[in-house]
Parts: C-alpha cells; structure tokens; sequence
C-alpha cells in the first residue's frame, strides 16, 4: 500500500451535494480525496450514497435522475462538474460498476474492445494483450460469450474492460459483492498488481474487511454524509468501525457516537 502523497490529490471533491428529484437528499456536504497513486475506500450501509458519490464523479449522475446541488469536482487540478462523462473518460477516470454489466451476448474480446469506445489512447496494439496478462482466463476464453463466465470471472472481464481505456483513476462499485471468498482474495491480488502499474483507486464497499485491506485511507458515509474518516490501518483498529463492519456489536457507550442508520444497517 501507498502513502498519502503531499502534491495535490489526483481527485479533489469538496461540499458535494446531490439530490435525486425534488425531494430525496443523497449526499450533504462530502468531501472526499485521492491522492496521486492512492487507494482510498469508501464504506458504508446501504443507502449511505456510496454509489451516488462514484455517480457524481463519473458522471453519470443525470442518468438516475441525479444533480449536484452544491460543492466542486477536480481531477489533476481541473474542475470537472461541468463535463459530461465521455470527457471524464478521455481524462482518465473510468469506472467499474456494480453488478460488473457485462455485454453477455458478446465474446470476452467484444467486451474489452467495448472498453476502448470514445478514447483513442486505449488503440494500441498491446492494450489486449496486457489484460490477457493479468487475466489468463481472459485470454482463455476470449471467444466465449460473457454470460457463460463464472461470477468471478465477469468481474475479472469488467476490471479489464475498463483497463482498455487507460485510467488514470479507476473507481469500483462493490467489486466483492457475490463472490466466493477465494475469488475475492484473487480480486483483491490483482487490484493490488493494477495499483502497482500507476493506478489509482476509488474504492466502494460493504466489505470492510477487503476495503481497508486494499486501501491506504478510508471514509464511512452515514446517511449521506463523511461520519468517519482516517487511515485504513487506524480505522482498522477503530472500534466504531472494527464492531460494527469487521464483526461484534459495539458497547453502548461506543453505539452512542455512530450515527443510526450505520448501527441499524449493518448485519
């Protein structure tokens, strides 16, 4: 794991605000960063507007019905709220969603070149073969139809997909989620080998286990707000964070401090 660098974060969020409609508020006030060459996870219960964030940053928010209602967006010090995502994509911010939302009746070579649409720097003739070295089963299987993949498998195709457009910031939407343990520890390897190569990382979980493995900084968002935010090693030992995400219940004294709807839900 990296450092959090001192040069300007590769990705700058302050005062987010969002609103989906007239009347639901996703997010208040979020400020949130990525250093250059980081990891930073983003934990929380469902509906803490973990996805709403990586929605914004992408943007891809108006698609849901979502606008921004307050703060800025930065990426390698140009603000960037007021371009659409094609632009975020030539940038270098690219994200894997939830669910991985692969093509399942195109080939594993159809899906990844999928990945190199409105980006010309993802064109180069080694750009295959570098996912087929990180992902042999790819290489395996490149003219098999996605939807015949295993689970862990289609993750692996939708990582690579997203490979194909040469991210500079790469943002993952659960990628345990459904998983076998094992699959996810093999997940987690690569993701490591990715960072390794220049990569940096925006990371949603519920998983706070492999979140604060993977990550070297971390945020809980609790009902659209940053309730808790620290070095992943410390909020490792944290007991707001260790009881009630890495398994325990928390004392009431320790209950007292966290917002409710982070204790109710949980497990």
């Amino acid at each position: 794991m990296t450092g959090r660098g001192t040069d300007e974060p590769l990705l700058s969020v302050r005062g987010l605000g969002v609103r989906y409609g007239d009347a639901v508020t996703a997010l208040r006030d979020v400020s949130v960063d990525v250093p250059q060459g980081g990891i930073v996870a983003v934990l929380g219960s469902n509906g803490a507007g973990k996805s709403t964030l990586l929605r914004a940053i992408s943007g891809v928010l108006t698609r849901q019905a979502g606008r921004m209602t307050g703060g800025e967006i930065r990426f390698a010090g140009e603000r960037i709220d007021g371009v659409g995502a094609e632009r975020r994509v030539k940038s270098g911010i690219v994200q894997v969603p939830e669910g991985r939302r692969v093509f399942a009746h195109l080939t594993v070579q159809e899906n990844l070149r999928a990945g190199r649409y409105g980006n010309p720097k993802g064109k180069r003739p080694g750009d295959l073969e570098r996912v087929y070295d990180l992902f042999p089963v790819l290489g395996e299987r490149r003219s098999q139809a996605a939807g015949l993949l295993s689970g862990g498998e289609q993750q692996m195709l939708a990582i690579g997909r997203a490979l194909m457009a040469e991210p500079r910031l790469l943002l993952l939407d659960e990628p345990s989620l459904g998983l076998a343990p094992k699959i996810i520890d093999r997940i987690v390897d690569l993701l490591r080998e990715i960072h390794g190569q220049g990569t940096a990382m925006l990371v949603v979980e519920q998983n706070a286990a492999v979140a604060l493995e993977l990550a070297d900084h971390a945020y809980v968002l609790s009902v659209g707000e940053v309730a808790i935010e620290g070095a992943a090693e410390r909020l490792r030992g944290d007991d707001r964070v260790r009881r009630l995400y890495l398994g325990g219940e928390p004392d009431e004294e320790i209950a007292a401090t966290i917002p409710g709807d982070v204790r109710g839900g949980m497990p």
